[in-house]
């Protein structure tokens, strides 16, 4: 119910473009607060932004970081507001990379606010400068993705195979992002045909190997599970990142041992996505509670990949805990996140929830409003079918009491 692969995100392109400057106060003080950023620490980042800023306000790439800082932290409003300062209404190189960088942090900013048509022409002002050519189908993904996250499916496919086309399909990140929607849409053979198309692009391409892993176990494929899992399972492990993937690939072939292992080991060099998982191994494991303070552990932690994911795995757990108050919260916490996506992510458990509460006539309320944002999902149509079928049965017991 909670377990899945995890999804492409545009969050992590925040820092794309961000590139040291070099001597002066303002220069030093701007490089170690990309120094911060780029750890993680985000709130210290922000001081030395600040100070920068005070010793020379007429740098806009000061405040597009800034601004990409503010994303980090889910401060979007604040930093539009950043943004909004490092616009140049000049036609140069310089004034092109900048604006291209501003309107990136941008159609972010405004992803998390929950604004997705003035997203989605951030993106395609991006586009028309010619400055960074190279990271267009970057902000086209984004664009795809916005319309994934809308629930204009149609539109996603349609980005993704333009792309596709205009690069003559060499593009890893698109074929990972468009098979998992066709995932989403039980598309599996297309989706395959696409996971497969971006393991064999000669990059390490993870998502992709546990995508094919989970879609031929689910096909009862064994053999070529296995073969996908393989890529993975037989990298030696030295960095964070590896030893990150390699902890994932046993959680995904049930082997919590080992899994455990190496996800401690990622952590103890400083990945904090390796908390989200030893969560969820230990959800595996039906060690609820534990998994609970891993999950806030993670969205304590200041990383953002997964914090959507980690307050609805939250939820999940105490709803198996039958503490629904506490559910409850989690899911408000998560949908009052910024996070962008947050309620397609949360909108299934809250259903769930409302359901094992026994509040049927909200879980269908949820359900529906749920499927007037995502009405290609054929499990939640089902899920309100039977939602529907309990009302009717509830009613007509009740109906059936008055007349005793």
């Amino acid at each position: 119910m909670y377990r899945a692969v995890k999804r492409f995100s545009v969050i992590v392109a925040c820092s794309v473009f961000i590139m040291a400057t070099g001597c002066g106060k303002a220069g030093q003080e701007y490089d170690k607060a990309v120094e911060l950023m780029e750890s993680g620490k985000y709130e210290d980042s922000l001081e030395h932004l600040e100070t920068a800023i005070k010793e020379n306000s007429e740098k806009a790439e000061y405040y597009i970081t800034y601004g990409m800082v503010l994303n980090n932290l889910g401060c979007y409003k604040e930093a539009e507001k950043e943004f909004e300062k490092a616009y140049q209404d000049t036609e140069n190189k310089i004034s092109g990379q900048n604006n291209k960088q501003l309107y990136l942090g941008q159609a972010i900013a405004y992803m998390g606010q929950g604004e997705y048509n003035k997203a989605i022409e951030a993106c395609d002002k991006a586009v028309k400068i010619d400055q960074y050519s190279y990271l267009d189908v970057k902000f086209k993904i984004m664009k795809a993705s916005i319309k994934e996250i809308t629930g204009d499916t149609k539109g996603a496919l349609e980005v993704y195979n333009d792309i596709l086309e205009d690069e003559d399909g060499q593009i890893t990140d698109v074929y990972t992002a468009r098979g998992s929607l066709y995932l989403e849409l039980g598309e599996e053979k297309k989706a395959l045909d696409d996971f497969s198309a971006a393991a064999g692009s000669g990059e390490k391409c993870y998502d992709a190997y546990f995508a094919m892993y989970n879609i031929y176990m689910g096909m009862g494929d064994n053999a070529n599970a296995e073969k996908a899992i393989k890529n993975v399972t037989d990298i030696k492990a030295e960095t964070a990142e590896e030893m990150l993937q390699l902890g994932k690939a046993y959680y995904y072939k049930g082997d919590y041992t080992a899994a455990s292992s190496n996800l401690d080991k990622s952590l103890d060099k400083g990945c904090k996505d390796a908390l989200y998982y030893l969560g969820m191994v230990l959800m595996a494991e039906n060690d609820y509670t534990a998994a609970v303070g891993k999950f806030q552990e993670y969205i304590s932690s200041g990383s953002r990949s997964n914090v959507a994911q980690a307050y609805n795995q939250a939820a999940g757990c105490y709803i198996e805990l039958e503490d629904f108050i506490s559910a409850e919260s989690y899911i408000d916490k998560g949908l009052g996140s910024g996070i962008s996506g947050a309620y397609r992510i949360l909108g299934k458990n809250q259903v769930v929830l409302y359901e094992r509460m026994k509040k049927y006539k909200k879980a269908r309320n949820a359900a529906e409003e749920y499927l007037q944002k995502y009405p290609g999902d054929t499990e939640m149509q089902k899920e309100l079918l039977f939602i529907n079928t309990r009302i009717e049965t509830v009613d007509l017991g009740k109906k059936a009491a008055k007349q005793q």
